[in-house]
């Protein structure tokens, strides 16, 4: 009997424990989400109510309800001042078809390599932050509901305006919440709105060849994440990879190293990088795509314009007098361009970085 009283106090502590430091279901290996299941959690973190109903947690929670019209007013100034012309300029302005792009340095941005490029059927996204399970509003404790509806709701507050989310603030969201808000989440809110159901998700690896292995769902760390989705009958493969891009990273994971060379002969974006690929730490990326890619869209924080022009012609859009404050000295050789050139193009949205009204886009095809 005691030893039975023992083990009662023992379990209401380890209770006790778990309300207290926010243990919930996704920290413990789970079963693969169903369709219909993943439906619903990427329907609640767009703010609206799935087919199932608003889980209890947030049915009356206010801050749900602020988070909503966030959602709702930011997504919908993005698609007016930003969404809508960029599909109309990748229309008339990319004319390459590809089945797969290649998209470092990307952060969570699916919205941007969607639209610019909506053929594709595998997107590759590289960055470095933590991808983590898709959050599940509807699974958590009260406080870790109220803490990640805060953290989703700082996130977008700006995005309407800006079309990124800051990239400092993303190791924050991960950090700072209990629900450890990662990539995969903001990715799963972007699928959404774009309107493709996601029909899987689970986490994935670099192979010792540079291809990408798929991981068993319970899986407890999912550092990378394969999406498949399906819009209007087409279906798409989203693989979000955490990498370390330095010249250091890869040398330190040669298998990473042979995926970048792999993926480096399709397709590529570079949006709002901080400029790592001007830098000398950062010139094994940078090679590899200008040695094997044979189209570049980026933004002035690409490849270096010098060397950009030695291997690709390239068509400039907007205006650029000066780079963002933070990176002052970079691409002195586009402004000059900039300046010099007479055939700029305009640009009707923006892009990147806020750099005094300056926005760029550049469009570059190899040469022959």
């Amino acid at each position: 009997m005691i030893t039975t009283l023992i083990n009662r106090q023992i379990g209401l502590l380890v209770v006790a424990l778990t309300v207290s430091l926010g243990v919930h279901a996704q920290t413990l290996p789970a079963q693969a989400l169903t369709p219909t299941q993943l439906q619903d959690v990427a329907t609640l973190l767009i703010g609206k109510e799935p087919a199932s109903g608003l889980p209890s947690a947030i049915r009356d929670n206010l801050k749900w309800k602020i988070y909503t019209q966030e959602v709702q007013n930011n997504w919908a100034e993005y698609t007016e001042k930003i969404g809508v012309p960029m599909e109309g300029w990748a229309k008339q302005h990319i004319d390459i078809s590809a089945d797969t792009i290649f998209y470092p340095f990307s952060g969570p941005d699916f919205t941007t390599v969607y639209q610019l490029f909506p053929q594709a059927k595998r997107y590759v996204m590289v960055a470095i932050q933590h991808a983590g399970r898709p959050m599940n509003l509807g699974a958590y404790s009260p406080l870790i509901t109220d803490q990640s509806l805060e953290q989703l709701t700082s996130a977008w507050q700006l995005y309407g305006t800006h079309g990124f989310f800051v990239t400092s603030y993303l190791d924050r969201y991960y950090y700072a919440s209990q629900g450890k808000i990662g990539a995969s989440t903001f990715i799963a809110i972007f699928l959404k709105l774009q309107g493709f159901d996601i029909e899987r998700v689970t986490p994935i690896r670099v192979g010792a060849q540079g291809d990408v292995e798929e991981l068993p769902s319970e899986t407890q760390q999912w550092n990378s994440v394969r999406f498949n989705a399906t819009k209007n009958g087409k279906s798409i493969v989203l693989d979000y990879l955490r990498m370390d891009l330095s010249n250091e990273g890869l040398q330190a994971a040669p298998a990473h190293a042979k995926l970048v060379q792999q993926m480096a002969v399709y397709p590529t974006l570079f949006k709002a990088a901080s400029h790592l690929p001007q830098n000398a730490n950062f010139n094994m990326i940078a090679r590899a795509v200008l040695t094997h890619s044979p189209f570049i869209v980026q933004d002035e924080t690409g490849i270096n314009y010098t060397m950009l022009s030695q291997h690709f012609n390239s068509t400039l859009f907007g205006k650029f007098t000066i780079p963002h404050h933070a990176f002052l000295s970079y691409q002195a050789d586009l402004v000059r361009a900039y300046a010099q050139r007479t055939d700029i193009q305009p640009l009707n949205f923006r892009v990147g970085y806020y750099k005094d009204g300056n926005y760029v886009l550049m469009v570059a095809r190899r040469k022959p």
